[in-house]
């Protein structure tokens, strides 16, 4: 992210401020300067304001944000534009307030805007749903953003300094630890609730296992005291349950197969005689039956010659019913025959009539045929009618537009003639304008490289003089070191090495006599009196030693000195003297007004030319789009006069209306004659068709009369020799035999049902005789009480192995329910082990005694520590480096940091660092977590850092060394503020953002050094 721009309305000191970070271009690097509570930090509380609705700290809220000196009325806002890798965005942000003479609080405002084809289009215009936006597209929350961007004041070294819990606190804000430790309780409470799962199971397992039958067996009772949570020992005794619950069940199993013979023996018996009894009063009851049957014998005797005599006549009957038949055939015909007579006739009138009218329809043919002559003839036409309609329409009009056209055409020949006289060949003189700018341009650059001239010799001037007031002082201290020099040389240097000897040569008198050698030279010792002046020749000493510290003193000046004067003779040889006295650019200013005049003049006549042009292009456009508008209007009208001509010609008529009411008439009188004609052709040749078919039925109807007078003789026939046969001489005796024959059907099934009941019971009898025949009815009542008395005791015997069974299916069910939970648990133990394993590991339960969250972050730390080490080092000259404690203990340990210096070889408290070591630390740690920060945050391009004060603690070389590495992220192309009182920064930094206050608003403005 780059900041472009940045307004402030009643922000801080700032009542309507504009910052334009264009200024910022090859000097990456500027430094923000004012005096103590000007609003320098208020510039970093703007933009992370802008940004997050927060402070540069956390010490500020909104509301210490607002200027005391803004306008009741008007709200506070900041508006933000920066870059984004390619992207340009605009934040505006407007605070709330309570508005002067309102209770009610003014609710803030946020709009996002991104620019779009050189336009600002609204992203987001909600403050929710607008932080959200700006949070994703910056990839940072608050927190974050003052890591990577602002490094504010107060909050430099709170990061170094700060223990492992705080640590710990702003490093889970930065990397969003939390996660981790969200982990953590999850699988606690996972590992929770399988334990809770597990101990559910083991009651489970409890109650099934207090639930299982022992049968009443005391060995079985005794297992059932064993622990339920001794499962191995569960499992090896549950077959002795199956094994005993079987053995019981096989006795009972025997006993009632044995009962249940016995009873089925006696059941079998009662049920024999039960039965012995039934088919006896069966047989007694069908004889009975039998002999109630044959009383009616003789009717049913009857009966049947009755019914065989209506079998021999009915052959009679057959002949008698078929000659009724023919007889009504025979009227039907006749009738059928005379209603053909009668429609044959009417259909031959109707056939004569259609022909005359078909006739006389035909005698108007020559008439019919003129009118259709003239349809074919002018169909087309009629076809068009519109189309000719039109053109009568439209040639009107077209005559009218044609010479409206013509007179526009005329005027605007007119007015391209003007529009050529006043142009009189002028063309826009581009070229010229060219040279001029360019003359203009060499003029700016001229003046600009004079008053560069100019303040070049004001320098120049300047250390000349600085020069020589350099060389004096060298002058002046070469004078006092040779000064110096001639005072050392008339010092007395003799016996000067004897200083300090005095206690020595004491101890050699003492031990030496007159006439003896002495032990330091050999030679004869000739009196042991003092002969050295001890006080003296230290007073001499000491002068020399001052002579020679002054002397060393002079010289580092003087070599300052020297130095100093290098710098300058460096400066002022880069200098062209005769360039320096070019500084007249007055006359080149009133040259240049001269210029831009002219370029004013004549871009003007260049405009309106371009004018006059620009509307005869226009005109000669409007010309020829007439000329070619006034030939279409003409081929239309001659297209409409061709077409109305046809249409005269043709049809005969000069109106197209009158024209359709003849055609329509002509059309319809010739459809409604052919639609008559063809309707009369129609009917007479179906009535020709009718007439035929009816003939031919006719016909055919006669023929079938014939042959039914033949048949009906031949029945007549036929019924005199039945009636002789049968002994008939009249048909009255024939009618009497023939009314019986409808009791015919209830006189067959009457003897029928006769006969099957008969035949039925003497079979029962037959049958019921063979199964009763030897044998004996023993007493019914004994033998019901004997199967009664078995059947209770199988049924005892039942319901006490059906209990049994229901026993051991409960414990079946028991069995296989402890199995399956034991086999749970096992199952979950061996699987659930790792886990509560890895949860007491991530708890902290582990030799470093540190929970998951807390090791990542101690990864994080040391990634920060490897990045700031690398820029400590070259700051201290490879002096110190950080690391962190190695310390195990319970909470959030390992964070703490401790600095290692390499001169004593030994780890140091942090706090043990001076005021600029730990500025230094505290930078190369920021920067450090800065880069880390960036890595994790989805490689967030930083293209800016601010860093707010801590260089006033800082030596000369030290501050050198920061600048040196601030620098370094400047040749990055990082764009790197800098908030600071300290004046070497001034010299350093060529480009500088003053703030100005004069104690209740603030301004700003860039200024090159």
């Amino acid at each position: 992210m780059r900041p472009l721009t940045l307004k402030l309305n009643n922000f801080g000191p700032f009542l309507q401020e504009t910052i334009d970070f264009d200024n910022v271009r090859n000097n990456q690097l500027f430094l923000i300067s004012g005096k103590t509570g000007s609003g320098k930090t208020m510039i970093f509380d703007a933009m992370v304001y802008a940004l997050f609705g927060e402070a540069s700290t956390n010490d500020r809220q909104e509301g210490d944000l607002r200027s005391h000196f803004a306008d009741g009325k008007s709200p506070m806002s900041v508006e933000f534009e920066f870059k984004l890798k390619e992207a340009k965005f605009k934040i505006v942000r407007q605070g709330a307030f309570v508005k002067e003479g309102n209770k009610n609080k003014t609710l803030g405002q946020l709009a996002v805007y991104q620019l779009e084809d050189d336009v600002y289009s609204l992203r987001e215009s909600k403050i929710i749903q607008g932080n959200n936006f700006i949070k994703e597209l910056l990839g940072v929350n608050a927190e974050q953003f003052r890591q990577l961007f602002i490094l504010p004041q107060g909050e430099f070294k709170r990061f170094l300094l700060s223990r492992s819990k705080e640590k710990q606190s702003i490093l889970r804000t930065l990397f969003n630890s939390e996660r981790f430790e969200q982990i953590q309780k999850r699988l606690i409470d996972e590992v929770s609730e399988v334990r809770t799962l597990i101990e559910k199971r083991y009651n489970s397992l409890e109650n099934n296992w207090q639930d299982i039958n022992a049968f009443e067996d005391d060995l079985l009772n005794q297992y059932k005291l064993i622990n339920s949570r001794q499962t191995n020992r569960i499992l090896e005794v549950l077959p002795e349950f199956t094994d005993k619950g079987q053995s019981i069940q096989q006795g009972l199993i025997e006993v009632k197969a044995k009962q249940e013979s016995a009873v089925r023996t006696i059941k079998d018996n009662l049920e024999l005689n039960l039965k012995l009894e039934k088919d006896l009063a069966m047989l007694d009851q069908k004889q009975q039956e039998l002999e109630n049957l044959k009383q009616r014998q003789q009717d049913i005797s009857e009966k049947t010659q009755l019914l065989n005599d209506l079998n021999e006549v009915k052959p009679l009957v057959n002949l008698i019913e078929s000659q009724e038949k023919q007889h009504s055939k025979k009227e039907q015909l006749l009738k059928n025959i005379d209603d053909k007579s009668i429609l044959i006739a009417k259909i031959q009138d109707r056939l004569d009539k259609q022909q005359d009218d078909l006739s006389n329809y035909k005698n108007g043919q020559p008439e019919i045929d003129s009118k259709r002559k003239f349809l074919e003839k002018c169909s087309l036409f009629y076809e068009k009618k519109d189309k000719y309609q039109q053109a009568y329409t439209q040639l009107t009009e077209a005559t009218v537009a044609l010479e409206r056209i013509i007179e526009q055409h005329q005027h605007k020949q007119e007015e391209v003639a003007t529009l050529i006289e006043q142009l009189n060949h002028r063309k826009p003189n581009y070229a010229k304008v060219d040279t001029i700018s360019t003359s203009i341009f060499e003029l700016n650059m001229k003046i600009k490289e004079l008053k560069n001239n100019e303040m070049h010799k004001l320098e120049y001037d300047r250390l000349v003089a600085k020069k020589e007031s350099y060389a004096q002082q060298l002058k002046e201290k070469q004078s006092e070191i040779k000064e110096l020099e001639q005072a050392f040389q008339q010092i007395d240097k003799t016996n000067l090495d004897l200083n300090n000897k005095q206690e020595l040569i004491a101890t050699i008198q003492a031990a030496v006599q007159s006439g003896d050698t002495c032990p330091v030279c050999g030679k004869e010792v000739d009196s042991l009196e003092q002969h050295i002046d001890f006080d003296e020749l230290t007073n001499r000493h000491q002068k020399l030693a001052d002579i020679e510290q002054e002397k060393t003193q002079q010289i580092e000046l003087r070599i300052k000195l020297e130095s100093d004067l290098n710098a300058i003779e460096e400066q002022l040889s880069k200098y062209d003297k005769a360039a320096l006295e070019d500084t007249d650019y007055k006359s080149l200013e009133q040259e240049l007004y001269a210029k831009q005049q002219d370029k004013v003049t004549l871009v003007e006549e260049n405009k309106q030319i371009e004018q006059l042009q620009d509307q005869l292009s226009k005109a000669q456009e409007r010309l020829h789009h007439l000329e070619l508008e006034q030939k279409s209007i003409k081929h239309q009208v001659e297209t409409h006069e061709i077409a109305i001509n046809d249409f005269e010609v043709t049809t005969q008529y000069n109106n197209v209306e009158d024209f359709v009411t003849i055609y329509k008439e002509n059309l319809d009188s010739v459809n409604a004659h052919d639609v008559r004609v063809k309707d009369l052709e129609s009917r007479i040749q179906q009535d020709k068709t009718n007439l035929t078919l009816e003939t031919n039925n006719k016909s055919y109807m006669q023929q079938s009369m014939n042959e039914l007078n033949d048949e009906i003789n031949t029945l007549d026939n036929k019924i005199n020799e039945e009636m002789a046969k049968f002994g008939f001489s009249t048909f009255n005796e024939v009618q009497e035999k023939i009314s019986k024959i409808p009791e015919k059907e209830q006189l067959e099934v009457e003897i029928e049902q006769y006969n099957k009941a008969k035949q039925s019971l003497e079979l029962a009898i037959a049958e019921f005789s063979s199964m009763t025949r030897d044998k004996e009815l023993q007493d019914i009542d004994r033998l019901r009480e004997q199967y009664e008395n078995e059947q209770q005791k199988f049924d005892l015997v039942a319901s006490e192995l059906s209990k049994h069974e229901y026993k051991m299916e409960f414990n079946v069910q028991k069995i296989n329910e402890i199995e399956k939970i034991i086999n749970q648990l096992e199952e979950e133990l061996k699987e659930q082990q790792e886990i509560f394993q890895l949860s007491e590991i991530l708890s902290g339960q582990n030799n470093l005694k540190l929970t998951l969250e807390n090791y990542v972050l101690i990864h994080y730390l040391e990634r920060i520590l490897a990045q700031a080490n690398q820029r400590l080092s070259l700051m201290t000259g490879q002096r110190y480096r950080l690391s962190r404690r190695q310390q195990v203990s319970k909470g959030y340990s390992g964070l703490e940091i401790e600095v290692f210096d390499t001169y004593s070889n030994q780890t140091r408290h942090i706090t043990s660092l001076s005021g600029g070591e730990t500025f230094q630390a505290s930078l190369a740690l920021a920067l450090g977590l800065s880069e880390v920060v960036q890595e994790e945050s989805g490689g967030i391009t930083l293209e800016s850092m601010f860093v707010d004060e801590g260089f006033g603690t800082l030596d000369q070389e030290t501050l050198e060394t920061a600048l040196d590495t601030l620098m370094s992220l400047k040749s990055t192309g990082r764009m790197v503020g800098i908030i600071s009182h300290v004046s070497e920064l001034k010299q350093r930094i060529p480009l500088i953002l003053e703030v100005q206050s004069d104690n209740y608003q603030s301004i700003t403005k860039f200024k090159q050094q």
